[in-house]
């Protein structure tokens, strides 16, 4: 018991800067593991995103909010699994390329939308005017501005056919599209795109989005650990080096003092 005691009290030292090692080298070793986890994440995030579809949500503006999760590969390697991609997805890839070779393109999306009326009754402005026979409707509203005049709907004539004449139509609407984290902690948070349109008129119906693979959450916004990771991964041999000489001179010492 005198031995451990003496043997503590003369290397507290050398037993302190022991476990900082092993902590140090333990984190070391925490930080290949997690390169082979990450290699496998994005395995399997590719997969996911090429096997996603589109979710819809409304959001608080009372806007309906498409989702679907992003490519996160080198262009080259998704060329080579061209025969599991959509017509859409080369589509958005051959885009990719193309401006990639003037610009690093580190995000991109392909938004496919159309306008669906499934049903629409005029309640707006009428005009009547008996002298031409003609019918004008014109209304402004939140989300269809209009003026519509139909020609000759009451013919004087029997072989001559109504005509229909739109003045002005116009559908405004504000697209709103954001990437962002998908909070899935146990598959490495992938990238979601997202869009939606203020126009309830608007429909988005196919959506691919991209983004470079080294566009990651534990680099981009690390938290603690991961800080800790990404600097012992850069300095981890010089601590070792140090700590070494640490333990060395304080074996030394004791010598000594022995």
């Amino acid at each position: 018991m005198k031995i451990l005691n003496f043997f503590l009290e003369k290397n507290r030292w050398a037993i302190l800067i022991l476990i900082i090692i092993s902590v140090v080298f333990w984190k070391i070793q925490q930080g290949r593991v997690s390169k082979f986890k990450n290699k496998y994440e994005t395995e399997v995030k590719l997969t996911n995103a090429l096997l996603d579809s589109i979710t819809y949500t409304v959001n608080q503006y009372d806007e309906v909010v498409a989702d679907k999760l992003t490519l996160q590969e080198t262009i080259r390697n998704l060329e080579k699994k061209n025969d599991v991609l959509t017509e859409s997805q080369k589509e958005l890839i051959a885009r990719v390329k193309k401006i990639d070779k003037e610009n690093s393109v580190i995000t991109a999306a392909l938004i496919k939308s159309k306008v669906i009326i499934d049903s629409l009754l005029t309640e707006g402005f009428v005009v009547v005017n008996p002298n031409d026979s003609s019918i004008n409707f014109n209304d402004s509203t939140e989300f269809l501005i209009y003026d519509i005049t139909i020609g000759k709907a009451f013919p004087a004539k029997p072989m001559e056919k109504p005509t229909l004449l739109i003045n002005n139509l116009s559908m405004p609407n504000d697209q709103f599209v954001e990437f962002h984290w998908k909070n899935d902690k146990k598959k490495g948070y992938p990238i979601e795109f997202s869009v939606s349109n203020s126009n309830k008129y608007f429909k988005t119906y196919d959506i691919n989005s991209y983004a470079i693979p080294e566009l990651q959450k534990e680099y981009v916004d690390p938290n603690g650990w991961q800080k800790i990771e990404q600097w012992l991964s850069k300095n981890g041999k010089i601590v070792g080096f140090v700590a070494g000489g640490v333990i060395i001179g304080a074996g030394g010492t004791y010598l000594l003092m022995k």
